[in-house]
């Protein structure tokens, strides 16, 4: 390869990279403003949690427009050498990500849930916590993807402390619908289904972001960084 092709390709790849970083950065946005409809949950807010659910419903069509923009430029060149497969991969986990802030908090929004369950998950700070724990995940993997771009060391310490986050989300994810289901026949039925739904599809936010760090690991494996 020529030296200016070879700077060519580089400065196109920095390029994709800096669409990478706003596709993470809308996609940290989205789940942070999921972290803050709980809040709202919280203080039984409504109409601002629906105010809430749209933001998040726009910055996933951000994040969405900017995927769509990435994979067009990846796949029209010759982008990452043999790992081009794996750069999709971890785009299309962190649209994920995006996807399942979007779709847990429209599950809070199909129908009120009563006063009576809202003040019984909030009774301790499991329910906070975990949703915490989401958001860490994911702002952590943001230094992941740096990472590739400073050296394999850096991405490798990142990595590990994004599994940590997961870790922790299952732990208290699994204490939090164990206090559910604990009292279920004293709720509503729907809305018993409604928090369970909920939740998953919130974890669903951490367990991609471990995706992601996975499909780092491999890169480094293949000497990627």
């Amino acid at each position: 390869m020529g030296l200016r092709r070879f700077f060519s390709l580089k400065r196109r790849e920095q390029e994709i990279f800096d669409f990478i970083h706003r596709h993470i950065g809308l996609t940290i946005a989205a789940v942070d403003h999921l972290k803050v409809l709980i809040e709202y949950l919280k203080m039984h807010e409504f109409d601002s949690l629906q105010r809430n659910y749209s933001e998040i419903d726009l910055l996933e069509k951000k994040a969405d427009d900017v995927h769509r923009k990435i994979v067009e430029k990846i796949s029209e060149g010759a982008f990452f050498g043999g790992m081009r497969e794996d750069f999709l991969n971890i785009l299309e986990k962190v649209n994920n990500i995006a996807d399942s802030a979007k779709d847990s908090a429209k599950m809070l929004i199909v129908r009120r849930l009563e006063d009576e369950i809202i003040n019984y998950i909030f009774e301790d700070e499991d329910f906070i916590r975990f949703f915490s724990y989401c958001l860490s995940a994911v702002v952590e993997l943001k230094e992941v993807i740096n990472g590739l771009e400073k050296g394999r060391d850096a991405a490798l310490k990142h990595i590990s402390i994004v599994e940590d986050y997961e870790e922790k989300a299952d732990e208290v994810k699994a204490k939090v619908l164990e206090r559910i289901f604990k009292k279920a026949d004293e709720f509503n039925v729907l809305s018993v289904i409604q928090l369970k739904d909920f939740i998953n599809i919130a974890d669903n936010i951490a367990d991609n972001a471990e995706d992601v760090s996975d499909i780092v690991l491999i890169l480094i494996a293949k000497g990627y960084s």
